[in-house]
């Protein structure tokens, strides 16, 4: 049986092909082909980054790498003003003399102090975006021809929302309150963006390959 399940495999040589001009980050391309963190269970199936002599290949996989595209880093911001009643104390209620009213005890009768408070927010958006396109052929090696080819495209986007305010802080939501908590960040490097968007591009690629495989 294991003789059988050894004849029986076929053993695949995976490439990377780069051809966007660009400089790909060496550990993008060790992790898109570390097939072992990739969790497929490919009974009939070898797939070598590291080809060994003493296999004869069935098939080669190749990712050509066609185009990266990085979108500059922008900063988009925005004012809204917040306005909104709130209780800000009490106040005693008074009679249309200007006497201050009881109540059936006798006692003095207090009434909320409803205040108008503002507050200016100005909210900041970070933004970049990356986008590697991306191809997948399939060869027979024995026939030397083209099995098949599966497009990629796959995309990272970064973006960072915080705020600044000014007026009274109780005129603010909750929602306003976590951006105002918020802060800038440095934006990613070229090199970060193209390897964050290694993570979706590598989850494409194991799709590609479970559905060729069945």
């Amino acid at each position: 049986m294991q003789e059988a399940h050894e004849r029986g495999i076929h053993y695949v040589i995976v490439t990377i092909q780069n051809q966007t001009n660009q400089v790909i980050p060496k550990r993008l391309e060790n992790e898109l082909l570390n097939f072992d963190t990739y969790g497929l269970d490919q009974f009939w199936t070898a797939y070598h980054a590291n080809p060994s002599n003493e296999i004869d290949y069935d098939f080669a996989m190749q990712l050509q790498l066609k185009r990266i595209n990085i979108t500059p880093e922008k900063i988009t911001e925005r004012q809204l003003l917040r306005e909104k009643q709130i209780v800000d104390g009490w106040k005693y209620q008074l009679d249309s003399n200007g006497n201050v009213m009881k109540d059936s005890l006798g006692n003095d009768i207090k009434v909320d102090k409803i205040v108008t408070v503002k507050a200016r927010l100005f909210e900041v958006l970070q933004r970049k975006s990356s986008q590697v396109v991306a191809n997948v052929v399939y060869t027979d090696l024995k026939s030397n021809t083209t099995l098949d080819a599966f497009p990629i495209d796959s995309g990272f986007v970064f973006e960072n929302l915080f705020a600044t305010f000014r007026g009274d802080k109780r005129a603010l939501t909750r929602e306003d309150l976590d951006l105002v908590n918020n802060r800038r960040v440095p934006f990613p490097s070229n090199e970060q963006m193209v390897y964050d968007t290694g993570e979706d591009l590598k989850l494409q690629l194991k799709n590609i390959i479970s559905d060729f495989n069945n």
